[in-house]
């Protein structure tokens, strides 16, 4: 399991190189983490709409 922290968080860091020496460097707030669940939760509580054959694309 993994270790929770000690203290509130507001934000994290990616910081990632690859074998050619890319470098990928990310700061992500608390507050764009929690936007975007909410963001996934909204489209995951969504209904899903199964067009037939017969039916009008959009």
């Amino acid at each position: 399991m993994p270790e929770q922290p000690a203290e509130e968080w507001t934000k994290f860091v990616i910081d990632i190189t690859d074998a050619h020496g890319e470098r990928f460097y990310r700061e992500v707030t608390r507050e764009e983490v929690e936007a975007a669940s909410a963001r996934a939760r909204t489209a995951a509580e969504a209904p899903i709409v199964i067009l037939g054959p017969s039916s009008h694309a959009p």
